[in-house]
């Protein structure tokens, strides 16, 4: 299988986290996962997994937080 059949988004941290600090439901998830004693990181990929994983609206939403510039 090569990377074109199929165009998944690929988690990456930082990516993520700005994609969290501009959505107000990420970033009550998000918040919620820390204090239950999640570190940064793997509250960031539970999200990723279960938000953006699988839904294109989402999808699109996270890749416009690639790099700054990328795209718009």
């Amino acid at each position: 299988m090569s990377g074109m059949d199929f165009d998944y988004p690929v988690f990456n941290a930082a990516q993520m986290l700005r994609f969290v600090n501009e959505d107000a439901y990420l970033k009550w998830m998000y918040t919620d996962l820390l204090k239950k004693g999640h570190a940064s990181e793997t509250a960031l990929e539970v999200l990723f997994n279960a938000n953006v994983l699988g839904d294109t609206a989402m999808t699109d939403e996270y890749e416009l937080y690639a790099k700054k510039g990328d795209k718009r």
